[in-house]
């Protein structure tokens, strides 16, 4: 084990991991803990504030923990708006000023963290300070290209407040971003692809460091086995559902796909599942026979396991979807889109049916909800050899080498 403390700025609350972003982040923090690091974990929050029992989780892995709410009061507003001058959207609302400031740099001082581990690039304002008032190194784990990620979510955004909200969000976003990783001692990138175009760009300072993917104890083929005894719905999306590339991606299988489906399959059963749906897809959800939607589930496990084909339909997006990586625990078929599972290795992506366009979709859910046949077996050391805990192992030893003395 290494002695050594990370000061862990995470732009979203961790726990509990109830969509991807946050399962990518928490997953790593445990195995950073794992690794007998000792973590101070600072975090944001939004709308329901985190229970007494979340941060007890919390501090299972981290022996300080720093939430912070983004605030919506009228104050807080017209602070944002005057950020806007020089910050995205996503970041002048994960500022932090004042006394508040104060005490937090000072509860990191008093820490003494060897470096600063930014989790998602929208709380690097603070990260950097922190960086920068302690002089301990910054590295960067980044999520997604986010000012083309960003382009994206644009262009799905349906009606006027979405589309405004995201040209905010654009807005200084890639000086932004290319000032945080030019700063970062190092910076962690969730796919080959995405570290790929930074190193074009000229980037020297950037590794890979894909998604921590947590096994099960039963094997691949007893998760085969109890799938095909499982299965209230025939087809289960799980996502967040108030990302616009998630929204966009449900409404297109849903207005596209679904009625192909449905005329030869008019029994079949969806689910729709996952974080804060926006209210179109409670309307929409609400309105469409054979569709139910299951808000915020308690357990992932369980709802991929209520359904005998899995889906991804989404159409825009960027780095990795965790989503489709998490599905392929359990056994059963998985119609995705090209985009579904971009940034996953060739051989991975051998274990999804891909399909593009709205026949093509359907049929393949027809399909595999029709002939009932066996889905090839997933090959955990192949997948233990790209998202398996151990890859954090080489991380730690790199961080520690760069590291304050």
């Amino acid at each position: 084990m290494l002695d050594m403390k990370i000061t862990l700025v995470c732009q979203e609350i961790p726990y509990p991991a109830i969509h991807g972003s946050r399962i990518d982040i928490w997953r790593r923090i445990k195995a950073f803990a794992a690794q007998g690091v000792e973590l101070q974990t600072i975090f944001w929050w939004f709308g329901n504030a985190p229970t007494a029992e979340d941060i007890a989780e919390i501090h299972k892995y981290a022996s300080q923990v720093h939430p912070l709410e983004i605030e919506q009061t009228s104050i807080s507003r017209l602070r944002r708006a005057t950020d806007l001058w020089t910050y995205p959207l996503a970041t002048s609302s994960r500022r932090v000023k004042g006394q508040k400031l104060a005490q937090l740099v000072q509860s990191v001082r008093e820490f003494s963290p060897d470096l600063i581990f930014l989790d998602g690039l929208h709380g690097g304002a603070i990260a950097t300070i922190l960086s920068r008032e302690l002089n301990v190194p910054l590295v960067t784990r980044s999520h997604n290209i986010e000012h083309l990620y960003a382009k994206k979510l644009l262009a799905a955004a349906v009606g006027f407040k979405d589309k405004l909200r995201q040209s905010l969000s654009m807005l200084h976003l890639e000086r932004y971003e290319k000032d945080i990783l030019a700063k970062s001692a190092l910076f962690y990138d969730i796919s080959a692809d995405d570290l790929k175009f930074w190193q074009d760009l000229n980037f020297t300072n950037g590794r890979l460091l894909p998604p921590i993917f947590e096994f099960s104890d039963r094997s691949t083929s007893e998760n085969r086995d109890v799938a095909q005894s499982e299965g209230a719905y025939d087809l289960v999306f799980l996502g967040n559902l108030n990302t616009e590339n998630n929204v966009a991606g449900v409404i297109w299988f849903l207005t596209q796909v679904f009625p192909i489906v449905r005329e030869r399959l008019p029994l079949v059963k969806v689910l729709i599942a996952g974080f804060k749906p926006v209210d179109r897809i409670v309307e929409m959800c609400e309105c469409t026979a054979g569709v139910t939607l299951s808000i915020n589930p308690v357990s992932a496990s369980d709802t991929y396991r209520s359904g005998a084909v899995l889906i991804n339909p989404i159409l825009t997006g960027s780095g990795v979807k965790i989503k489709s990586i998490e599905m392929l625990q359990f056994g059963k078929p998985i119609v995705s889109t090209s985009e579904g599972v971009s940034g996953l290795p060739t051989d991975i992506k051998q274990y999804f049916k891909i399909a593009n366009d709205r026949v093509a979709f359907a049929n393949a859910a027809i399909e595999f909800l029709t002939t009932k046949s066996d889905v090839p077996l997933v090959d955990r050391q192949l997948l233990e050899s790209y998202f398996g805990a151990k890859i954090i192992d080489d991380v730690v030893a790199e961080l520690k080498s760069i590291a304050r003395p």
